[in-house]
């Protein structure tokens, strides 16, 4: 039983492939249109099939109910469009004209008419009562694929699949009032604010466009899907949109932001159609692998995302005021994290490939990334929405952010660094030179120079005003990985895989020391916030400290048994943490060369690690390869020095294997049926007599018991790391009493955070 997502309710499966999908007003049913023509009706709180409508001889592509839940309209490949009594469960009307397959249908909010989108180019009016069409909309060239009334019944919104177009119309003339023509592919849903005072449109561009009714503009455009958006809903309050896509996921947006707020896995093939229930509680999205998936996302689930990466994490960093924390990974999303509660409050998507570096402005107002898809984003970290996309490199990058606020810089693999405007987007100027791959960019600390090191084994200096080449550093035999500057700026440290660290006078352009100890490549340097000395992380497993005044080596730092990955200062200088390919992360004394600490608690490589900004507060933040972010808090007492996770986000699903919920109390009836469905055997007990039973979970043979809602990440306590005996009998403690609460199970588990 793999992947249970927090959050996720039962799910339906049918015969055939689900085209469509739609709530009763009262919440009760849920009526799912399928590629055989068949309309079936399932009850929400039992999902027990209820009836099914049989009329239609092809695919159902669309269904709506009627304001008062009495009737239901539905379009179809058949080129008809069918008035259902819900109740009785019979066709009242057959609606009859289009010249082509009927693809979307609506009802009027008054619930006196319906309208219906055609491949014939029109859209058509109906009169609910007589079954006979009103009015015939024409305008559109090429086949119209939904259609949707405004909340007032004076507005339609029709999405052009062959033109490209969002059109609005009036009802009462049949007037086209706007032509909505900024997408650059097929339109697939359309849908209105609940105020009326918005369109979202989704398309097969990948995106979706938010438009201003009165005048017709395009506000906000939601990118993120990596496939065609093929359906879109607003939630009843008005807050969050939800889209479905090719890309087999469902995403949650903040409709005043347009910032992901987040993802719905779980479909194997394309997402078709999504809707909210009626109190916006719930979503409940159709896809073309048979199955309905149903989620809840009223506890907060969708604001307040809990779980990390799906693959690993490449950069870390602090915000200037140490209050946020921004993750980057091989999925292509960067993560905004709340330092104190570790809640992630933004998900930042857009780009295609995975996110190489990040870095804030030096107000931490915004936040640029750059990424395998060749591009560089610049991203408001208060909306969560990219202000700026440069482009132009070809292959992987690495950027940097200028002191000043106003520029960043980045480095391609073509040898060139590029300066660009933060306010403009524009290319100031591209500084040529190297022979080869970039991959190392630094601004020195008053901002008027960049280093670039790169695969030529070379670092140059630039004047960032004029774009002149200073010096060329050279003197390694081997590629250089990494360059910083010291506090002053009058001196550069680079380190190289000729194993090698060295040291530069800036000024001059001359090599002062060379740095000799490590035996394989030297992956990263990093220099004292104090300055006066210099550590070094290579792939020997080894941490060098270096003082930058006699050229020696002041400590060798041995513990790691396989390459080291990152290295950092304390913001006081005193301290140093380290990671390693080796799984753990170690904390070392600067003064006295010793190990203070060593974390074991990780499951995967570390690849990033970032100390806290602010002085008076002793944090590190970890990022692996398993898409895990953690923080950590350092504190001193009787000499000691432990380190505790101050926070870990929960991955939202459970692994379980050889699953018995045999006789297990408190198990609801949809989380039996979810977990009957990922493979569980056995029979639980009623759930009469239970009162209130925690509903930590934890990593012992044993299941939750009292489950009475659905699965969802608030449930989740993440476990403190064990590093010092005070806190691990502490733990143990508290294990214990509950475990008198919980029910054993005949079974093996592994639970993953």
């Amino acid at each position: 039983m793999t992947a249970v997502q927090f959050g996720e309710l039962p799910f339906l499966e049918e015969d055939g492939e689900v085209y469509s999908c739609a709530y009763s007003p009262d919440g009760k049913s849920l009526t799912l249109g399928l590629d055989n023509g068949d309309i079936k009706v399932y009850s929400t709180s039992t999902w027990e099939h209820v009836r099914t409508l049989n009329g239609h001889n092809e695919k159902v592509w669309s269904i709506a109910y009627a304001p008062n839940g009495d009737q239901i309209i539905s379009g179809s490949n058949d080129s008809t469009a069918m008035l259902w009594d819900v109740e009785a469960g019979t066709c009242l009307y057959t609606l009859t004209g289009h010249g082509g397959e009927v693809n979307g249908v609506a009802f009027a909010p008054c619930g006196g008419s319906v309208a219906s989108a055609s491949d014939d180019s029109t859209v058509r009016v109906w009169d609910v009562g007589t079954g006979e069409c009103r009015q015939i909309l024409i305008g559109h060239r090429g086949i119209v694929i939904s259609v949707a009334y405004s909340p007032r019944g004076h507005l339609i919104a029709s999405g052009g699949w062959s033109d490209y177009t969002v059109r609005l119309w009036n009802v009462q003339t049949g007037e086209r009032l706007h032509i909505l023509s900024d997408h650059t592919g097929f339109i697939y849903g359309v849908t209105f604010s609940p105020r009326g005072d918005r369109v979202v449109s989704s398309s097969g561009d990948k995106t979706l466009r938010m438009w201003d009714v009165d005048n017709g503009t395009c506000s906000r455009v939601l990118t993120g899907h990596t496939n065609g958006v093929r359906n879109v809903a607003f939630s009843p309050q008005g807050d969050v949109i939800a889209s479905s896509s090719d890309d087999k996921t469902v995403r949650i947006w903040d409709a005043e932001t347009g910032a992901c707020c987040q993802i719905l896995p779980g479909h194997t093939r394309f997402v078709r159609c999504v809707v909210f229930s009626p109190e916006g509680d719930r979503i409940a999205c159709g896809s073309a692998d048979k199955t309905v998936r149903v989620w809840d996302v009223g506890s907060g689930g969708a604001r307040q995302i809990a779980s990390g990466h799906s693959k690993e994490v490449l950069s870390v960093k602090y915000s200037p005021h140490g209050d946020q924390i921004a993750s980057s990974s091989s999925d292509g999303s960067i993560r905004l994290w709340d330092v104190e509660t570790g809640e992630c409050r933004r998900i930042l998507t857009g780009h295609e490939n995975g996110v190489r570096s990040i870095a804030y402005s030096p107000r931490g107002d915004f936040v640029v990334s750059s990424s395998d898809d060749c591009t560089v984003k610049l991203w408001d970290v208060e909306t969560g929405t990219c202000r700026q996309t440069f482009t132009g490199h070809d292959w992987r990058i690495y950027t940097a952010y200028s002191p000043q606020g106003d520029h960043i810089a980045s480095g391609d693999s073509d040898g060139s660094v590029r300066v660009w405007d933060i306010g403009t987007g524009e290319c100031r100027r591209t500084l040529t030179n190297h022979t080869d791959v970039v991959n190392s960019i630094v601004y020195s600390p008053k901002g008027n120079q960049i280093a670039s090191g790169s695969y030529d084994g070379t670092i140059r200096l630039w004047d960032v005003e004029s774009g002149v080449c200073l010096h060329t550093l050279s003197g390694h035999n081997g590629w250089v990985t990494s360059a910083a500057y010291s506090s002053r700026g009058d001196l550069l440290a680079s380190a190289s895989d000729d194993s090698t660290v060295r040291l530069w006078d800036v000024e001059a352009g001359e090599c002062r020391y060379i740095f000799i100890g490590h035996t394989k490549a030297v992956g990263i340097v990093v220099y004292s916030p104090q300055g006066g000395q210099v550590a070094s992380g290579g792939y020997d497993g080894q941490v060098k400290l270096w003082d930058d005044g006699t050229g020696e080596c002041i400590h060798t730092l041995a513990g790691h048994t396989e390459g080291v990955t990152s290295v950092v200062f304390s913001s006081s200088g005193d301290q140093i943490v380290s990671g390693s390919y080796d799984k753990t992360v170690r904390l070392w004394n600067v003064t006295s060369g010793q190990c203070q600490a060593v974390i074991q608690d990780f499951d995967s490589s570390i690849r990033s690690i970032a100390w806290s900004t602010s002085p008076d507060i002793n944090y590190f933040v970890t990022g692996c390869e398993d898409g895990s972010v953690r923080m950590w808090k350092v504190a001193e007492g009787g000499g000691v020095c432990h380190v505790r996770v101050h926070w870990r986000p929960v991955n939202g699903e459970l692994n379980l294997t050889e699953t018995s919920i045999q006789d297990v109390h408190g198990l609801s009836q949809l989380n039996k049926q979810l977990l009957k469905q990922r493979g569980a055997v056995g029979t639980p007990l009623h759930a009469d007599n239970l009162r209130d039973v925690s509903k930590q979970v934890l990593s012992m043979v044993s299941v939750v018991s009292n489950l009475k809602q659905p699965l969802t990440g608030e449930t989740l306590e993440p476990p403190v790391s064990n590093l010092d005996n005070e806190n691990r009998n502490s733990r143990n403690s508290r294990n214990s009493q509950l475990n008198r609460k919980l029910i054993r199970a005949r079974h093996r588990h592994h639970l993953r955070y």
